[in-house]
């Protein structure tokens, strides 16, 4: 935080319990405005799931299709296993054991407390195991039966299609041989109960669940990044207007303290839209204006708005005057107001409901991840943050598009402890999801638990470099005096370092002994790790070396599955697969307009057009043909860079705009990339809606983008059905793909503000 924070200290006594009287309001506020929108956000969202039956699209059934076909590998697995176990148990004299087709209690169904929950574990970690198993064979079976460059018919991270693998598991324990996702209510039977259950669509309530969960935590993550990053800039001056006719001056000529309540308030001309707004409300019920309606058949509640002009104004006046409000409250109570409203239209996007249960998709799973991250980043919890984005993209490989702007911003910033610490949590934690691939053998266990053993003995006896030091030094005064002098017995000083000497030396050839009997890599391989685990811990700070053991593990498990034989599958299926498996220009028929449907549709460009040659030394082979495809790849990495870029010097001097470095890559990500979905375009919405931290004109950009996501989203779902919506549907279909140019501006608009300082003077640059 900056000098901000202790602002109230210096306060009178009167001023300090105004503003304790006012936290308590603000909290009560807080508590019971989350309350109302959490019951809002869930109905609103259970309601479009029923309104837009007509329209769902296919990949809730893509996903129950993988998750069956993993459960088929599992069963595989489970016939070979179950007889054994079950024999076990019945010699044991045991209860039944659970079983892929009839697990029993779930973990978490009730009763519920922790002993049953432990007991219900014990009882279910081998079905567990043999899920995880089914995962990592799965990818295996196709990659063996189809190799390289096929239709996998599978284009799903590992933490994706596990998740969807437990989801079908509920599903087929409830309704035993149910397959194919029902549309359509269905009749199975289930032995269990001896009796026939229907099955409708209401099934993927789970899916749905987890879906408003992530759009939950998504605006709650906005609430705090913007309060926090509020709070962290510097204050700012008041406008000559507020000056003049507000802030009356003294008998000298000069303004009020800087620390008067007077002088916290915001610049009076936020109150003009709130003015608007009230003369609007005034006069709504006596005015209309509405676009005349083609006959396009029987207009929906969607249609009565779309086509109401005085609906749109005053949405846009009511919007303004929450932000404006928000932003002239009294400072202590801006930033937490700032991000309320931010967090409420995340909360409530309507691209956001459209994606997550109105298509349903799951790109909702991305943002959290995201900006999670982005807030332990702030608060210097740097190794978190890795975590988060190394597991992050097991759910969703798009996220590798953006998250380079926290990895690499400390990096630029001029902070390579934060840079270490970061890039080793997301080597950390996507080693782990994906340790079954990368370690296949006993082998290579042991070598991973070999080499953080020695980094974790290591870094334990550099702790005490100091000590040791000292030690060292008495030990050889010792040694020369006892030399000069012929004493008989040695200092007690000298004995403990010779012992601890003793005991390092040991350490050290047990250690390495063991290093080079296990491993099967090259003999220069294993010396220069082991060098490095050996000198690094006693150069870096203290502070590091946990780190320094992470990364020894990271390194030790991913070089693993070069040395050890491991598999690639999940790779190459999960991530590369699924760009590659769509050869066009774009996804979804005449629905996302960006650059690449700007170049199909007007200039007749195809994905792998030449544009021209690139030669850049180190960075692409001579003269290399760039086509559509690689062209805009390097055009979107040239940009990102720049954000990175910005994001560094924004966090260096601890400035809101940060959060527009933030959001600009979500925006590129979707302006200029090829292959893309309009499902994306939801995504910069919602993050977005951090920029009210950033100032008033700035919140109406994350507006714009909510309407340009409904309305490209929208031609796509309607597409197929138009008559959910048909004069909606009539007036946004026209706007492909000439939206383009907007959303290309758009992204230009984004990056220009990004790279730009503030020009407020930051109260405090963190130079280490």
């Amino acid at each position: 935080m900056s000098g901000n924070g202790n602002e109230g200290s210096n306060l009178p006594a009167r001023q300090k319990i105004i503003l304790f009287a006012g936290w308590i309001v603000v909290i009560g506020v807080l508590a019971y405005y989350a309350w109302r929108m959490v019951g809002i956000g869930l109905d609103l969202r259970q309601d479009f799931w029923v309104y837009w039956a007509s329209n769902h699209s296919d990949d809730v059934g893509s996903a129950m299709r993988n998750g069956s076909m993993v459960l088929d590998n599992v069963r595989e697995i489970a016939a070979k296993e179950d007889p054994q176990r079950a024999a076990a148990q019945k010699r044991a004299g045991g209860e039944p054991i659970a079983t892929i087709d009839q697990p029993g209690p779930g973990l978490f169904d009730s009763p519920l407390n922790a002993k049953i929950v432990r007991q219900r574990w014990n009882r279910l970690q081998p079905v567990y195991g043999q899920i995880l198993r089914g995962c990592v064979q799965t990818y295996e079976n196709l990659y063996k039966d189809t190799g390289d460059n096929a239709d996998y018919g599978l284009d799903y991270p590992p933490l994706r299609l596990l998740a969807m693998t437990l989801w079908t598991w509920r599903i087929q324990t409830s309704y035993p041989g149910l397959n194919d996702f029902p549309y359509h209510p269905q009749r199975v039977f289930d032995p269990n109960r001896n009796q026939s259950v229907l099955a409708t669509s209401d099934v993927a309530q789970p899916l749905l669940m987890v879906n408003a969960f992530c759009e939950g935590v998504t605006a709650l993550s906005i609430f705090v990044l913007v309060w926090l990053w509020m709070e962290r800039g510097p204050p700012r001056r008041k406008s000559r207007f507020s000056r003049l006719f507000f802030w009356p001056r003294r008998a000298d000529g000069l303004l009020p303290e800087q620390d008067s309540w007077r002088s916290r308030w915001g610049d009076p001309m936020l109150l003009a839209p709130m003015a608007a707004f009230a003369i609007c409300t005034l006069l709504r019920s006596n005015l209309s204006w509405q676009f005349p309606l083609v006959d396009s058949g029987e207009p929906s509640p969607i249609d009565d708005r779309i086509v109401s002009v005085g609906w749109w104004i005053f949405l846009i006046l009511r919007f303004l005057s929450a932000v404006c409000l928000a932003r002239f409250l009294p400072r202590p109570f801006r930033a937490p107001m700032c991000g309320l409203v931010a967090g409420t239209m995340a909360w409530l996007n309507p691209g956001s409901i459209m994606d997550s249960f109105g298509w349903p998709q799951w790109d909702t799973w991305l943002p959290p991840f995201f900006l999670v991250a982005a807030i332990l980043a702030t608060v210097d919890w740097w190794i978190a943050a890795g975590l988060l984005l190394g597991v992050g993209c097991m759910f969703k490989g798009q996220l590798l598009f953006v998250a380079p702007v926290l990895v690499f911003c400390p990096l630029l910033a001029g902070w390579p402890g934060r840079f270490f610490r970061i890039v080793t949590g997301m080597a950390a934690a996507a080693g782990m999801v994906v340790w079954p691939w990368l370690a296949p053998t006993v082998a290579a266990e042991r070598w991973i638990y070999l080499s953080t053993s020695c980094a974790v003995f290591f870094c334990g006896i550099a702790l005490f470099r100091g000590f040791m030091a000292r030690q060292l030094v008495e030990l050889f005064y010792g040694v020369r005096d006892y030399w000069r002098s012929r004493a008989g017995v040695w200092p007690v000083a000298t004995r403990t370092a010779a012992i601890w000497g003793t005991c390092a030396a040991l350490g050290a050839i047990v250690f390495f002994g063991l290093l080079f009997l296990f491993h099967r890599w090259s003999p220069s391989l294993a010396a220069v790790l082991g060098l490095a685990i050996l000198l690094v811990p006693w150069f870096l700070p203290r502070r590091l070396l946990a780190g320094w053991v992470l990364f020894v593990f990271a390194a030790a498990l991913w070089l693993a599955g070069y040395q050890f034989n491991g598999s690639w599958t999940w790779w190459k299926i999960g991530f590369v697969y699924g760009a590659q498996k769509h050869q066009v220009m774009q996804l979804g028929s005449q629905s996302l307009s960006n650059l690449s449907s700007i170049l199909a549709e007007r200039y007749d460009w195809s994905l792998h057009d030449p544009v021209g040659r690139l030669n850049l030394p180190f960075l692409s082979p001579e003269n290399q043909m760039l086509d559509v495809q690689q062209f805009c790849g390097w055009l979107h990495g040239g940009a990102l860079v720049l954000c990175t870029v910005a994001a560094a010097m924004h966090m260096r001097r601890k400035d809101p705009r940060f959060l527009i470095a933030l959001t600009a890559p979500w925006v590129l990500f979707t302006s200029l990339l090829t292959q893309m979905t309009a499902r994306y375009t939801v995504l910069p919405a919602v993050i977005a809606s951090s920029l009210i931290g950033v100032s008033a004109e700035m919140s109406l950009l994350p507006f714009l983008q909510t309407v340009l996501a409904v309305v490209m989203l929208g031609n796509q779902m309607l597409l197929s059905n138009s008559n959910t919506a048909p004069i909606s549907a009539q007036i946004t279909q026209p706007t492909y793909p000439d939206m383009g140019w907007l959303m290309v501006l758009l992204a230009v608009v984004y990056l220009y503000i990004a790279v730009m300082p503030s020009r407020q003077k930051p109260l405090a640059i963190e130079v280490l």
